[in-house]
């Protein structure tokens, strides 16, 4: 009976605990399929935020969360643990929140979408105007000598309901801050680094000086008694000048001054390009993740970050100094060094705080022996008899070599072309063909610092008026680039070689260059926030692009196609004698493989101005 017993009960458990498995298995295997928001839109106060959550998921089982908005400006988001987020209005408009949830056992992220509607606080109205008129004439009538005891006490009703002033909120103290310092493993391999009487910062990178081995700091005291909870924001001007310029962000970070702590700001700073734009050994303290973002130079003046002092809180800092960096993520390359100025910063707190330095970091110039680089780029390197095309010097780091001063254009003295100068603007010239043949046009120039350099350039005159074609290369073999996993952010690399494309072709005559392939990542196409690295090259050991660097959005290669070169291709290459395509990966690749396959690759000719339609 006993052993029936035991048989019994242990058939029992053994299916109640197969049960229970499973019952812990499924809610994990299901839990993406089950995810949503706790509401499809909100409406939320300009200035207010209102908090979402993830419901039918547990923190437990969310492996990642990135949460997105399609315009700051409207609305910012923040996660709150793994399955919330807060979203706060910026000012009166509507946005769209993507919310990406990864649980655990899942490869594929389930994307959840809120809509967000920003309306501004509505000032309650008053009747004060309205009542004024009405109550200051009936007095007269109604006060009489007899009743001139109750006078006082009309006359002093008014002081008896007044309500007390309130105290005012502290005022911000706003404290300037001069001595910024140079830091990174890399700072003296700058092109150029100076601060100014004004405390800005004059930065030239290039490409031994990229972002994360290059950076500016500035260290402030906190007065005594007061503590981090007293700081609010840092105010700052970021000047975009010249160079890699193209979908950049600006970051506020922070760390201690003390080295030997776990929060000491590093000397090299690692980025990791991921949805939610990591960084992977200092500390993001801004409440907005980010100040700006932009593309292209520009002045963006009193840029503001709100400091997250719940972050700070949990440093270790000593004696009461706090280590920032407005950071920018630049590049810099060879042929296109990036310039960029941050100044006018100044830290908002209740209680001010004090400069940490007593001066600036070293002047570091090495602009003396760099001269200009560039070329004569054409409108068409091919024109038939009778037809113009123009010509422009085009100099590359003129914020290092100097702008065009002067310019003075020639031909090698045939009667094939007829060169004339641009009176209002030395970098131009208009070519007129006159006869069949071939004729070299030069520019001498001398730069704004006083620098000199020839351009030289070829072009060609037909009998007959020119037809230019797209050229189209297929690729049948050697047209993959696998970066392998655990392969570190911005470290892939691997050439697909296309130097025949060009062989024997004037670049002058194409505009850009289209891409045909797929990208994928551990086997899937790339998201559309996933981003590759494509780059220019003309030596089989470059590592690094020589010419320039293009993103690529892996949704358009999923299509099978992206544009990958823009403008002018002649002045992008600047006359190498090869080009080869190179892949970097801009993601630390954890989880799998990243494979660009390229299946055909063309040259797209420019349009003849005869050939355009007209108006």
């Amino acid at each position: 009976m006993k052993r029936n017993f035991k048989r019994t009960l242990a058939k029992v458990m053994a299916v109640a605990l197969t049960v229970a498995l499973a019952g812990t298995a499924a809610p994990e295997a299901d839990a993406a399929k089950k995810a949503k928001l706790s509401a499809k839109s909100v409406t939320v106060v300009k200035g207010k935020s209102k908090k979402v959550t993830i419901k039918n998921v547990k923190a437990k089982q969310v492996k990642k969360l990135a949460v997105t908005t399609s315009n700051k400006k409207i609305a910012t988001v923040k996660k709150k643990g793994k399955t919330a987020f807060n979203v706060t209005g910026k000012k009166a408009g509507n946005a769209k929140v993507t919310v990406k949830v990864t649980v655990k056992g899942k490869k594929k992220a389930t994307k959840l979408t809120l809509n967000v509607k920003v309306k501004n606080a509505t000032t309650p109205k008053t009747t004060a105007p309205t009542s004024v008129p009405t109550v200051a004439p009936t007095p007269a009538p109604v006060v009489t000598p007899p009743s001139t005891t109750d006078v006082p006490q009309t006359t002093q009703t008014p002081v008896k309901t007044k309500k007390p002033t309130p105290t005012p909120t502290p005022a911000w103290e706003v404290n300037p801050i001069k001595n910024i310092q140079l830091g990174g493993n890399a700072a003296s391999k700058l092109t150029y680094f100076n601060v100014d009487e004004n405390g800005t910062a004059d930065l030239i990178l290039n490409e031994n000086a990229k972002y994360g081995n290059v950076y500016t700091y500035f260290d402030v005291v906190l007065p005594e008694g007061s503590t981090v909870k007293d700081l609010y924001s840092v105010k700052f001007d970021f000047d975009a000048v010249s160079g890699d310029l193209e979908d950049k962000k600006v970051y506020l970070l922070a760390g201690s001054t003390d080295s030997n702590s776990l929060d000491a700001f590093p000397g090299e700073l690692l980025y990791e390009w991921d949805p939610v734009n990591q960084f992977t050994n200092i500390k993001n303290i801004a409440v907005d993740e980010y100040a700006i973002s932009f593309s292209n130079a520009g002045l963006l003046e009193d840029q503001e970050l709100e400091i997250d002092t719940a972050i700070l809180e949990d440093m270790e800092l000593k004696d009461n100094k706090i280590r920032f960096s407005i950071f920018a993520i630049l590049d810099g390359v060879k042929g296109a060094n990036t310039e960029y100025k941050v100044g006018n910063i100044r830290v908002l707190s209740k209680n001010g705080v004090t400069d940490g330095n007593d001066k600036p970091s070293d002047k570091i110039d090495a602009t003396e022996g760099i001269a200009p680089a560039g070329l004569v780029a054409l409108g068409r390197g091919t024109i038939g008899v009778g037809d113009e095309t123009t010509a422009e010097a085009v100099v590359k780091n003129a914020s290092i070599v100097g702008d065009i001063k002067e310019a003075k254009w020639s031909t090698g003295g045939t009667d094939v072309v007829e060169l004339k100068a641009n009176a209002d603007d030395p970098k131009l010239a208009t070519i007129t063909a006159k006869a069949a043949g071939v004729e070299t046009v030069s520019v001498e120039i001398t730069t704004t610092k006083d620098k000199k350099v020839t351009f030289t350039k070829q072009i060609t005159v037909t009998a007959e008026k020119p037809v230019i074609e797209d050229i189209t290369l297929e690729l049948i073999e050697n047209n993959v680039v696998t970066i392998a996993k655990d392969t570190a952010q911005g470290k892939g690399k691997g050439t697909i070689d296309i130097t025949k494309l060009i062989e024997g072709v004037d670049l002058a005559n194409y505009e850009n260059i289209t891409m045909f392939g797929s990208a994928t990542y551990k086997g899937e196409s790339l998201e559309d926030d996933g981003i590759l690295t494509l780059q220019f090259v003309n030596t089989d050991a470059s590592d690094t692009g020589l010419v320039t660097v293009h993103n690529i959005k892996g949704s358009s290669l999923a299509e099978g196609k992206g544009i990958v070169a823009e403008g002018s291709l002649e002045t992008l290459v600047s006359g190498s004698n090869m080009l080869k395509l190179l892949f970097q990966n801009s993601v630390a690749l954890t989880d799998g493989d990243l494979v660009i396959t390229i299946d055909k690759v063309v040259l797209n000719a420019k349009k003849d101005a005869t050939e355009e339609p007209t108006e």
